[in-house]
């Protein structure tokens, strides 16, 4: 009689030590594959973010300081403001254009202030001209992570500084350095000229 043997088809230690090994190193190839792209959407994101804000930014400057007017207005004790003032962290003007398209009953002017506040670049509106006791603003961010803002004042003979009005001088307004400093270090700088 004929002995018979049949082999059990299976894997042996060895293979199976060998085959997770492989998974491993195959598992943290994908992984460091996958966080390096998490980390460049995520580095992406944040520059198409500050871009967008950089864009609307400098398009609102643009607008706002095109449409400066010489229309003084009044605060919320009565008392007469200058159509701009302003010093080296914030700036208020008055404005023309507001945009009506609804044509509703009101102004087509606009009292707007830039500042930083809680490392944010912040544009305030009032669309009620003169103040009355309890002004409306509305607010709205245009920029994070704002280190601080420069603002420096040159009037029609060359004079600059860092406060309008300049005290004893009736020369009017020639243009606005308008410089946001960023908590990277950078800058953006905006040279402004009002059509007054």
């Amino acid at each position: 009689m004929a002995l018979n043997f049949t082999f059990q088809k299976g894997m042996t230690l060895l293979e199976v030590l060998v085959a997770m090994t492989l998974m491993v190193v195959i598992s943290a190839i994908a992984f460091a594959s996958l966080n390096g792209l998490i980390d460049a959407k995520n580095h992406t994101d944040i520059i198409a973010k500050n871009l967008r804000q950089e864009i609307l930014t400098s398009q609102q400057l643009n607008k706002d300081f095109n449409a400066i007017i010489n229309r003084p207005v009044k605060d919320g004790f009565g008392a007469q403001k200058r159509s701009i003032t302003g010093d080296y962290a914030n700036i208020e003007f008055s404005r023309n254009s507001f945009s009506n398209p609804l044509k509703q009953n009101r102004s087509e002017l606009q009292r707007i202030r830039w500042y930083v506040q809680n490392n944010q670049l912040i544009r305030a509106t009032l669309d009620q001209i003169d103040q009355g006791n309890f002004p409306q603003w509305k607010v709205r961010i245009y920029m994070d992570n704002i280190d601080s803002l420069a603002i420096n004042y040159e009037n029609r003979v060359g004079l600059t500084s860092r406060r309008w009005p300049i005290e004893n001088n009736i020369n009017p307004l020639k243009s606005i350095q308008f410089e946001i400093l960023l908590n990277d270090g950078s800058s953006l700088k905006y040279l402004l000229s009002p059509l007054l």
